[in-house]
């Protein structure tokens, strides 16, 4: 993932940490405290690639 995308990530979760704290109404705000864990996630670990469908066995690759 590209620095700046990371970049935006982190600087939405400042935001969303901002809206919950200044939300009145308390299921706003733990919806904000929600995206604002997603985008901190995303900006530190970035965006998650699928893994293999099967995982190869290590043994049957040995004597090849």
């Amino acid at each position: 993932m590209a620095t700046r995308d990371r970049i935006y990530f982190a600087r939405r979760a400042a935001e969303e940490q901002e809206l919950a704290s200044a939300a009145s109404d308390p299921q706003a705000a733990e919806t904000h405290r929600q995206l604002q864990r997603a985008y901190l996630e995303r900006a530190s670990v970035g965006d998650r690639t699928p893994g293999p469908s099967v995982i190869p066995d290590p043994q049957l690759h040995e004597g090849a």
